[in-house]
């Protein structure tokens, strides 16, 4: 695309995306809407700054104002005022696209309620380049931020994930010195409640130490673990988890159907045989298969096995 085919924003609040990386992932329209801008707001000047000279932009003056997640109500509601004059503002974040797990979308959501309009200019986000080289073959997913900090919350997320029947890939950010942490902590649950469960661990996306971790949960662990300790802990991280698939009968209670719903039956004894309490064994087959407990429960009566009725 060249010069001649440049075309005007509308007036307004333009939403540009900026590269998480590769500075070469930049488009045209993206370069025209903040050379064209009246005002520019962002999360960091000083990154922004640095990345309208790596770009060869020209920046102006006083043209860049910062627009992080302490902005107030009042500061929001100022910018609306300036966007209502009918000067054209963009909105970028430090890297990727804004308003997408970003301060940015207190800024859209008052601009549509003022009646501006707001205007798109599309380009790379971490999460679609995430999940656009995890394989993970889910028709839906949820996007939850950066990952809880508490082990209480992670766990929390992980157990409402693997319960919910709305999307089956879960996707966070995490901070580099939470990393270890936090694909320790999703082995732990995932071995012993969703051995099956895929697990990947994006580092870097598009950058030259860009690399991908796939595989079991443990298999995933131990990956991150030697990255970190052959490469320090440097680094942006995303991580998906994909929980295994189960089907909704009529009644919408959760089971696997044909030879899978054998194996949950062949489960259930091998854990009796192993010396499993029955009570703890409804529970862990409930977990991994995604059956009702009592489900289970009800199943194992005619088997013979004595059960504590406390599942």
């Amino acid at each position: 695309m060249n010069e001649t085919n440049r075309k005007v924003l509308p007036h307004g609040l333009w939403i540009v995306a900026t590269p998480i990386g590769n500075l070469s992932d930049f488009t045209p329209r993206a370069r025209w809407a903040l050379e064209d801008a009246k005002w520019l707001l962002c999360e960091d000047t000083r990154r922004t700054a640095h990345l309208f000279s790596a770009l060869g932009l020209p920046l102006g003056k006083n043209r860049l104002s910062r627009f992080d997640a302490h902005v107030d109500a009042k500061k929001v509601q100022a910018w609306v005022e300036v966007l209502k004059s009918g000067e054209s503002i963009a909105l970028v974040t430090d890297a990727g696209t804004p308003s997408v797990s970003d301060p940015g979308a207190a800024l859209v959501a008052a601009a549509h309620e003022a009646g501006v309009q707001v205007t798109p200019v599309p380009g790379v986000s971490a999460v679609s380049t995430f999940l656009s080289v995890a394989g993970l073959v889910g028709s839906s997913f949820f996007f939850g931020g950066f990952f809880p900090r508490k082990k209480s919350e992670r766990l929390q997320v992980l157990k409402a994930g693997s319960a919910s029947q709305l999307a089956g890939i879960f996707v966070w950010f995490e901070s580099p010195h939470r990393i270890q942490e936090a694909v320790g902590l999703i082995d732990e649950y995932c071995s012993e409640f969703y051995p099956s469960a895929t697990i990947v661990v994006g580092k870097e996306l598009t950058k030259i130490h860009e690399k991908i971790f796939r595989g079991s949960s443990t298999s995933v662990k131990n990956q991150v673990e030697q990255e970190l300790s052959s490469e320090g802990i440097l680094g942006e991280w995303c991580l998906a988890v994909e929980y295994p698939k189960s089907k909704p009968d009529s009644s919408g209670e959760i089971f696997e159907s044909g030879s899978e719903q054998e194996a949950w039956k062949l489960a259930f004894s091998c854990l009796i045989d192993e010396g499993i309490p029955p009570s703890r064994a409804v529970k862990r087959v409930s977990q991994v298969f995604g059956i009702p407990k009592n489900r289970v429960y009800d199943w194992s009566l005619n088997q013979d096995v004595s059960t504590d009725r406390k599942i």
